[in-house]
């Protein structure tokens, strides 16, 4: 419903095939791994794969603050023939890249290390993987388990993420978010326009 309605209003921005949902994945060395798209498309194409890696290479860059991300393909092995027909067919177009440093495939236990910024997958493969990760955070909590570490993946902690390639700062909550929740989804809002990550993005279609 969100993405029919920044379709419809905003409209996407010049050359995008396709928008995305991003979510960022905190990791044990303090840093972040950017996982795209995260729901909004089940289905994709390859050179709709291809997009999401520019556009998580311009968010890890503006919002992560990293120099040089590393982007990779979510994959069940790391070798280049691995995986199903969608995935192998976006390796042949990633391989080539000039829009993105690539660094190959990452398989599901890569999600938490340093291997790669930006990691590139459908959207059905990247819910079902941030869901889980939300899960573990359930569990520790049902356990009366604190971590700092996995705290970080509570929901209401970052509040929002945004949908990438539309005209404007377009911002998903979750569907049962809390004052709390909503508080930091505004704050992020702000996060996203003062960086102005949609001029940027528009910026790298337009070229």
């Amino acid at each position: 419903a969100m993405l029919v309605g920044a379709f419809y209003s905003v409209k996407t921005i010049p050359g995008v095939i396709r928008p995305c949902l991003p979510s960022v994945l905190p990791r044990p060395d303090g840093g972040h791994n950017l996982v795209l798209d995260v729901g909004i498309n089940a289905d994709c194409k390859a050179d709709v794969l291809y997009q999401f890696g520019i556009m998580g290479n311009i968010y890890a860059q503006h919002i992560l603050g990293v120099d040089a991300p590393k982007v990779a393909l979510l994959n069940m092995g790391e070798e280049e023939g691995k995986g199903n027909q969608l995935v192998q067919a976006a390796y042949n177009l990633f391989k080539d890249a000039i829009d993105f440093d690539f660094v190959g495939n990452v398989e599901g236990r890569d999600m938490f290390a340093n291997k790669a910024d930006v990691i590139v997958c459908d959207g059905f493969t990247g819910n079902a993987l941030l869901k889980q990760a939300e899960a573990f955070h359930d569990l520790l909590v049902a356990r009366k388990i604190e971590d700092p570490f996995f705290d970080r993946f509570d929901y209401q902690q970052y509040g929002g993420t945004p949908v990438l390639g539309v005209n404007a700062a377009v911002v998903i909550g979750h569907g049962i978010s809390n004052p709390v929740a909503v508080k930091n989804m505004v704050k992020t809002t702000k996060e996203f326009i003062d960086h102005d990550l949609v001029g940027h993005l528009k910026n790298s279609f337009e070229k």
